[in-house]
């Protein structure tokens, strides 16, 4: 066929002297006889300045044309494979040294080649949750200070956005960007904190993918097929399914439009009067299947386009949400879910670390308070039993009764960073954590409770021990006498003969909780029941 082409062509060229103009004709036949090629593409995040995982695996994927070849190089040596036939091709680079000098890696396909500059190896994390995470260096403590000195080439974050989707997606939108005065503002600041404690303490680079978005809760970070496992888990997909299933486009447009046509009328009463307030705008019902409040859409759109990308591990901030949405008691439950969902995915055990939520709304002066605020915190301390390679930070002594988001990140960044420390990069010498609850008995009219972390255990403030409850056999809580016994801690009532539970720091805000150990790090909240 090409052949007659080429024969059809000479022949008119030679007969026309409009010679240019069939030379165009012939172009335009000779492509339409030719497969198009698709084009060469590889996520956003494998972008200039990224930071690949070191020691493990590294993965790099991309698309290209169907049983395309695909070569890739980086560090000195070629990889070779094939695209399937959807055209979607990978490489699995284990073993990478770190390596602090930035490289070029070099992916060719199908005539097209794309060259990422300066990739670093190193340690990556993932930084996801809520606002908690999401919240910038610029907004924390000691901000000016910390973004004019930031000079650290070496400390990369993937700066991203808010994404959630009704299906999952292959690609998410973001920058990596290096630790310099005009990008530090804009990280993740508990994500850069830690970052910074590892970088200081390992000495090789260190990247950051953060993967959080504000006031959503932890079902928003699932898969659905996740999800359906559990007994929540089917409640919350159903209850998405039934919004979805009512969701109307065209009758959402007329009724916004009804509710734009009132506001214009009250807004043009209020300019004309100027009483009261001015009204509000209306906002149009979104689709419930892309709402990042609604089971699985963030994951659709923020996780599932990174899942397999060479990590370490996570750090988690978040929890605030299920405090106040009706999933209290099952957070643990919830949790654990999404845990284990990422590492099947995954395709391996990434540790994961999590800060437990802070001191937050007035503090009470009662025994017995009920809160689903500490209902999730303690929720947060017991998935400690049930998920492997895990970590929390106790921070219910740096939060702020008025404000969910306490300033002082660096604390939260570093607690988060001993676990690490110790549990990825074998330090020795680091304390991991405050006090954890670990059992109780009874001896003698009073409670006996054991921690682990309790080393060198003392009052912060050098006071007596304060929010300690206990109760006997009619449930009622009484604030508790309490005494250091080593590393353990003796709580007696003088009223109650045979006391049946206890519990400490039970609140939201329970200001006074002064229990640490030798390190001046916080103990959890826990209940023996």
């Amino acid at each position: 066929m090409q052949g007659d082409i080429w024969k059809d062509r000479y022949e008119l060229n030679r007969r026309d002297s409009t010679h240019l103009h069939m030379k165009r004709i012939f172009s335009a036949l000779l492509l339409t006889a030719l497969p198009a090629l698709a084009e060469l593409k590889l996520p956003h995040l494998f972008s200039d300045g990224m930071v690949l995982q070191r020691d493990t695996t590294a993965r790099v994927w991309g698309w290209t044309e169907p049983n395309a070849p695909v070569k890739l190089s980086f560090a000195g040596e070629d990889h070779g494979t094939r695209a399937d036939q959807n055209g979607d091709w990978k490489f699995d680079l284990k073993g990478l040294k770190a390596s602090a000098k930035g490289s070029e890696l070099v992916v060719e396909a199908a005539g097209s080649k794309k060259v990422i500059k300066d990739v670093l190896v190193g340690e990556v994390w993932l930084a996801s949750g809520q606002s908690n995470m999401e919240w910038r260096v610029s907004g924390s403590a000691n901000a000016n200070e910390e973004v004019a000195k930031a000079n650290d080439p070496l400390l990369r974050v993937f700066v991203s956005a808010n994404v959630a989707e009704s299906r999952p997606q292959k690609d998410w939108q973001g920058d990596w960007k290096a630790t310099r005065p005009e990008n530090t503002g804009s990280f993740t600041a508990v994500g850069y904190y830690f970052a910074k404690k590892l970088r200081a303490e390992l000495g090789v680079p260190v990247g950051v993918i953060e993967c959080a978005w504000g006031g959503k809760p932890v079902q928003a970070f699932t898969s659905e097929e996740a999800l359906g496992e559990l007994p929540a888990g089917k409640a919350l997909l159903e209850m998405k399914a039934k919004a979805i299933a009512g969701y109307d486009p065209k009758k959402v447009e007329e009724s916004f439009q009804k509710q734009v046509k009132a506001y214009k009328e009250k807004l043009a009463q209020w300019e004309k009067d100027k009483k009261g307030r001015k009204p509000r705008g209306p906002r149009k019902a979104g689709d419930p299947g892309k709402n990042p409040s609604m089971p699985s859409t963030i994951y659709n759109g923020m996780i599932a386009p990174i899942v397999g990308y060479g990590n370490r591990g996570a750090i988690w901030y978040q929890g605030e949400s299920n405090a106040n949405g009706g999933t209290a008691q099952s957070y643990e439950e919830l949790l654990g879910c999404m845990v284990a969902d990422w590492r099947q995915r995954w395709g391996h055990e990434l540790s994961f670390y999590w800060v437990q939520l802070a001191n937050f709304r007035e503090p009470t002066t009662e025994p017995g308070i009920e809160s689903d605020w500490v209902v999730v915190q303690d929720e947060m301390r017991r998935a400690l039993k049930t998920i492997s390679k895990s970590g929390m930070a106790v921070i219910n002594d740096i939060g702020d009764a008025r404000d969910i988001h306490p300033k002082n990140k660096h604390d939260v960044g570093e607690r988060l960073a001993r676990w690490a420390l110790v549990q990825d990069y074998g330090k020795k010498d680091v304390v991991i954590s405050g006090p954890l609850y670990s059992g109780m008995e009874k001896r003698d009219g009073k409670i006996v409770v054991s921690f682990d972390h309790a080393s060198g255990l003392k009052a912060r403030d050098g006071k007596d021990l304060q929010r300690f409850e206990i109760a006997g056999a009619d449930g009622k809580w009484q604030w508790a006498k309490a005494t250091i016994d080593g590393e353990k801690v003796v709580l007696w009532h003088d009223t109650i003969k045979d006391p049946t539970k206890a519990r400490y720091a039970w609140a939201a805000n329970p200001q006074g909780a002064n229990l640490v150990n030798g390190e001046g790090l916080p103990a959890s909240c826990f209940t023996t029941e």
